[in-house]
């Protein structure tokens, strides 16, 4: 007898959680002239944010900059193109790599900003091609530089004991070898 008391209980939630999930779907009128009823509203798409363009005193960092470093703890090296346009936008292409082998990759893209040649920030709104929520403080990362000058940039990550990067800056256009 618990055991059909059991079942009972089960069935009737289980037409509950349906009868809630059938309750939250929303329709749209049909289109005049349009014999079919309406139907569920397409799910709203998030949109990137537009990027501001970097300011004239942050100039020297707008460019394409590719960096090879270790990291203690990690196997192989770590592979960074950075490209910052004069546009606001980023795109970076992280990779791990130990010999020929590619251990992992990351791809994000966004927007960038600076107050002067001293640092940057950047914000993440595409990672590995989908879109992210740019509010979250995870997806965004702030970087001090060094030393910039017209063939090199050295510099490092925010957080407390990162190591610095020296990038080379190479041509529009490069690709991640």
């Amino acid at each position: 007898m618990a055991i059909s008391a059991v079942r009972a209980g089960l069935s009737a939630l289980m037409i509950v959680l349906l009868a809630g999930c059938a309750g939250q779907r929303q329709a749209t009128p049909a289109k005049p002239g349009d014999s079919r009823p309406g139907t569920a509203a397409p799910p709203q798409q998030a949109q990137a944010p537009v990027c501001a363009a970097a300011p004239a005193a942050a100039g020297a960092l707008a460019a394409t900059w590719y960096a090879v470093s270790q990291q203690k703890g990690v196997k192989g090296e770590f592979r960074r193109l950075l490209v910052l346009s004069a546009d606001g936008s980023y795109k970076m292409e992280t990779r791990v790599q130990a010999g020929r082998n590619i251990r992992s990759e990351l791809r994000e893209s966004g927007c960038w900003e600076a107050k002067d040649a001293r640092g940057f920030t950047t914000i993440v709104t595409r990672s590995n091609g989908e879109l992210v929520d740019a509010k979250d403080p995870i997806y965004r990362n702030t970087y001090r530089v060094e030393r910039v000058d017209g063939t090199r940039m050295v510099f490092r990550e925010g957080q407390p004991g990162a190591g610095s990067m020296t990038a080379r800056k190479m041509p529009a256009g490069y690709m991640m070898p």
